[in-house]
């Protein structure tokens, strides 16, 4: 980071009651800045940035408000290096009087995310948003990021917020540009494989130029004071976009004019997705191999401590051990030299080919330290030549890109998995939970229904539960419910759903069973439990325990429950009959 006059732990007003709230990542060339209106209780957030970068943008946003006071959160595109800051914020202040602003496309992406905001679609609102005394406006500016994408101008001030639009990858970060030319040369760099067609880039122009413009802020790159607005516009206008410019070294222009077109494919492939690329990797070997003979690429990432595997053999990534792999020996050695190397040897460890080339890529957890390598991996047959490996480092950047998308995906994923298991599941015996028999009963009965196959439930509950508790205390109790939980997951089949009812109470739903199969289910799983040792050997004396069960069938009922209700009778008729035994209905 080069010295600077501004101290960029703290917020910094670019313009009266403008504020820079973006936090800084080291040594990342793709910097995403924040930027926050000061607007009383109607403030604005423009961009609020990813989950990487938001501790920092919180601690100074509060150093100007306080959070509630943020009334609108504008999305100026999709990407999830502006938008995942959206749930940290929500969760803390709620989404009560609270509007995201963005365009009606981007909008209908947003609604899957479920956050609760209510949405402002500029469109619908004559590009304007009235915030109390303050009024900004918006640009329409398609493509230039995404589909449905949009700038932000504030006519008090004169600044227009670009997002992407104006963005460049920077050698170290510089909140102010100060040479035009050099910030050009790092504008190409960013726009030549991003935005597809220059008639895309001079609509954008156009619209842009009508506007009285005092100050650019960029999400990435550099603030650019008006003395450099006209110069960038008019350079801009004439770049030759949608295709990587230099190959170092290579003098086959045919071969060259092949790489561009598969480039600019990829890039389709890769970057106009808004979710997950990995679906589309064959795809990408496939246009790869319009000039190599690849047959797999497989890239090592340490992600939050774990080492994930995305290798385009398998359907999806994999989390396995780092001494395992064999994949990730030269990364520390690639990385620090920064190079990209070709080995005609096999990879230590493995049974992968003999034939690969390996970069580096970096990427930024919380503790902004994440590295990785992507192999591709060619046939056995393929030569390659010095002139191929300066083609193929012309993929490295789109490549990074890709899997900087995809560990930020797969983050994202795991977390929902996360929540979402917390969700549906009992926290003392990881069975599935009320909520979820809520939902997936109703399902299951209606399938059974529709395909005439039999639906068999089962309601079973402990017996002399209370005792158990009373005798030895409520954890010996918890410790037989996770035992019992323990030996029905492990003894009933894959599709049969496992659930907590309540207390000592259980249930199991079982699809294509009759009453009758079921009862010998449950009688068998009596005679292995009745075998079974002592729910813990630490407990003293040792602890046996049986069930009684209620075991119905669907016929006619109408609902899920009046099944349940029909197992938890005949549970009842069991308990009445003296335990430890099964009616069946």
């Amino acid at each position: 980071m080069e010295k600077s006059p501004y101290d960029y732990s703290h917020a910094i007003e670019i313009a009266p009651r403008i504020w820079w709230v973006g936090h800084v990542l080291p040594n990342d060339p793709f910097q995403c800045h924040v930027y926050l209106i000061e607007n009383k209780e109607e403030s604005i957030l423009i961009d609020p940035g990813s989950r990487l970068t938001w501790s920092g943008t919180r601690e100074k946003i509060l150093e100007v408000i306080p959070l509630e006071k943020i009334k609108y959160i504008i999305c100026q595109h999709q990407d999830p290096d502006i938008t995942t800051a959206v749930e940290e914020l929500i969760n803390e202040i709620g989404t009560e009087g609270r509007f995201l602003v963005t365009h009606w496309r981007s909008a209908t992406l947003f609604k899957h995310y479920k956050w609760g905001l209510d949405f402002y679609e500029v469109d619908e609102n004559r590009w304007r948003l009235k915030a109390g005394e303050r009024r900004l406006e918006f640009v329409f500016t398609p493509y230039m990021h995404f589909a449905g994408s949009i700038c932000t101008y504030d006519p008090r001030t004169g600044i227009l917020f670009s997002s992407d639009i104006f963005g460049a990858f920077t050698d170290s970060f510089k909140l102010f540009a100060d040479d035009a030319k050099l910030y050009f040369e790092q504008m190409k760099l960013f726009h030549t494989h991003y935005m597809p067609s220059r008639e895309i880039v001079n609509h954008g122009m156009d619209a842009i130029e009508e506007k009285q413009i005092e100050m650019i802020a960029p999400q990435h790159g550099s603030i650019l004071p008006k003395s450099m607005v006209p110069y960038l516009i008019s350079r801009l206008r004439k770049l030759d976009v949608g295709i990587y410019l230099q190959f170092i070294g290579c003098k086959n222009v045919r071969r060259l004019t092949k790489a561009n077109e598969i480039l600019s494919k990829m890039f389709e492939q890769i970057t106009f997705t808004t979710t997950t690329v990995y679906e589309k990797i064959g795809n990408i070997i496939m246009l790869i191999n319009e000039l190599f003979s690849l047959e797999r690429i497989v890239c090592v990432s340490s992600i939050d401590g774990r080492v994930v595997l995305f290798d385009s053999s398998i359907s999806h990534p994999i989390e396995t051990d780092l001494n395992e792999t064999g994949l990730y020996t030269a990364i520390e050695e690639i990385i620090s030299e920064e190079s990209t190397a070709y080995h005609g040897n096999s990879i230590p460890g493995t049974d992968l080919y003999s034939n690969y080339l390996i970069f580096p890529f970096v990427t930024y957890n919380e503790q902004n330290s994440a590295n990785g390598a992507c192999y591709f991996l060619f046939s056995e047959e393929e030569i390659i030549d010095e002139q191929d490996i300066e083609i193929l480092k012309s993929f490295r950047k789109l490549f990074s890109i890709m899997l900087m998308k995809e560990i930020g995906y797969y983050r994202m994923q795991k977390e929902r998995n996360e929540l979402l298991n917390k969700t549906i599941t009992d926290n003392l015996t990881r069975l599935y939970n009320r909520n979820y028999l809520d939902e997936i009963g109703p399902k299951e009965l209606s399938k059974a229904k529709r395909h005439g196959y039999p639906l068999g439930v089962v309601m079973l509950d402990l017996d002399n539960f209370k005792k158990i508790n009373d005798t030895y205390g409520h954890d010996t109790g918890d410790a037989v419910l996770k035992d019992f939980a323990r030996f029905l997951y492990r003894n009933l089949r894959d599709g049969d759903f496992l659930f907590r009812y309540g207390g000592e109470e259980f249930l199991i739903l079982m699809p294509f069973t009759t009453a009758e199969d079921v009862f010998h289910v449950i009688e068998r799983l009596r005679k292995m439990l009745k075998k079974k040792s002592a729910v813990n050997s630490t407990l003293d004396p040792k602890i046996d325990y049986t069930f009684s069960a209620g075991i119905a069938e669907y016929s006619d009922e109408k609902s899920i429950d009046q099944l349940i209700k029909k197992a938890d009778t005949l549970l009842y008729t069991a308990k009445r009959e003296g335990r430890n035994r099964s009616a069946l209905g």
